[in-house]
């Protein structure tokens, strides 16, 4: 059987550079467990500490610890003993993920002060002098996570303990090379990361576009010329004056078809829309029985009312069923209601969140729900049933269009980041010389 630095040379680094040293990571750290505490254990203020959520969130680049990734436990949880403590240029990793690619995420505690270690993570504590960001980019390689995710591909839950990162190895150059390739990416990575934070921007602009758009085109209408009267909805102040307006009682008919069977296809309400619940990945609830579930037939709007700070509405074009404790209506009467008129109403009730205004729960719980009798209740816009039609069509072409930009920006940042994970794959194997780039 070959040891696990001939696999490390063989399958995820190759042949060594002259000087360059292969070392097992308990050579270089001392391992521990991170605090075990609970969500209920966050305060606003006290010691710092990172948990496995902030470390596989999409802020996190893994050299450097962000502010915003920090959350505070009191001081009696994280005394300066603790060997949850991660001293500076330490590292933290999570030791759960939900799929192959998170496996290895970590961060590197760059401060000039101690945190913590939160709840499923495996703290990592220098023994020895290196260069901590040298090794923050190593770690961030697919190559280096090779040697974890190679025992991982078959199972269900992703675990990366202590065991499986004290077994890992790391290439080691020496201490001024370590410096050229840190300082060779931090010159490079900042160029990308600041395109890609342009880019970013630029979504940003286009999605604030979109909803605006949206906004302004449902309530007000297409023509800017249009005459204007007072609207007797709360949340528009005025509509064009040959609108009406409605109770959503009088447009749509709730209802409610227990399913009865198994078998059915199972429908997820997600922010990309309705879609069939894919049970392949594990995530999400499970049920134990889906027959007690509602019938949801193509053409019926169907909606997450229980969190209208995370849910989202769509008009189904799938036959199946969905939680029975989500909203499935439809609408009375065609000649009065254009669906795709009325389903960009509703999504723009979302994202501006005008549906709060009507809710029950507290927002900074992420629990306010539409009941009801608020829904039956609520006062919307009834412009004529072919400005609807032109309204919608309008939107289709605008809303296409703007899709496809931020799609575009969004590939571009997808080949940015693969440009990244390039450079820095090439950086620290030595397949590029550093000292001379």
């Amino acid at each position: 059987m070959r040891t696990k630095a001939e696999i490390g040379n063989s399958e995820w680094f190759g042949g060594l550079p002259k000087g360059w040293n292969m070392v097992p990571l308990s050579a270089l750290f001392r391992f521990s467990k991170g605090l075990s505490i609970t969500k209920a254990d966050l305060i606003k203020t006290g010691k710092p500490v990172i948990s496995y959520g902030q470390i596989h969130s999409k802020q996190n680049i893994g050299v450097e610890v962000r502010e915003t990734l920090l959350r505070r436990v009191p001081n009696d949880l994280a005394g300066e003993t603790s060997p949850s403590r991660v001293l500076s240029n330490g590292f933290v990793f999570a030791d759960t993920s939900e799929d192959l690619e998170g496996c290895g995420n970590n961060v590197r505690n760059d401060l000039s002060h101690a945190l913590y270690g939160g709840y499923h993570t495996v703290v990592l504590n220098p023994r020895r002098d290196f260069n901590s960001k040298y090794l923050a980019y190593l770690f961030t390689t697919d190559a280096w996570r090779l040697q974890i995710r190679r025992d991982l591909v078959d199972v269900k839950l992703f675990s990366v303990n202590q065991t499986s990162l004290n077994e890992t190895y790391a290439v080691i150059p020496p201490m001024d090379v370590q410096k050229s390739i840190v300082s060779y990416l931090d010159e490079r990575c900042a160029a990308i990361d600041e395109d890609v934070a342009k880019r970013r921007e630029v979504i940003e602009k286009l999605k604030e576009y979109k909803k605006s758009l949206i906004a302004r085109v449902v309530t007000k209408g297409l023509d800017p010329t249009a005459e204007m009267k007072d609207s007797d909805i709360k949340w528009v102040d005025q509509i064009p004056s040959n609108w009406q307006t409605s109770k959503l009682k009088a447009l749509f008919q709730i209802t409610k078809r227990i399913a009865g069977v198994e078998g059915l296809t199972v429908l997820s309400i997600t922010q990309d829309g309705i879609r069939p619940k894919d049970f392949s990945t594990g995530k999400g609830q499970f049920a134990e029985t889906y027959s007690h579930y509602q019938l949801v037939h193509p053409g019926d709007f169907a909606m997450n009312h229980m969190d209208l700070l995370t849910g989202w509405v769509d008009i189904s074009r799938y036959e199946g069923v969905t939680s029975p404790d989500y909203r499935v209506f439809s609408v009375r009467d065609l000649a009065v209601s254009n669906p795709s008129y009325y389903l960009y109403l509703f999504q723009m009730c979302y994202l501006n969140r005008v549906f709060f205004g009507s809710a029950n729960g507290v927002a900074d719980k992420g629990r306010m729900r539409l009941q009801t009798n608020a829904f039956n209740n609520f006062v919307v816009p009834l412009p004529p049933l072919e400005e609807q039609k032109r309204i919608a069509a309008y939107l289709d072409e605008r809303c296409a269009a703007i899709d496809e930009a931020i799609s575009r920006q969004e590939q571009l940042i997808e080949k940015l980041g693969e440009y990244r994970k390039s450079v820095i794959h090439h950086a620290v194997t030595g397949k590029i010389d550093c000292t001379e780039a």
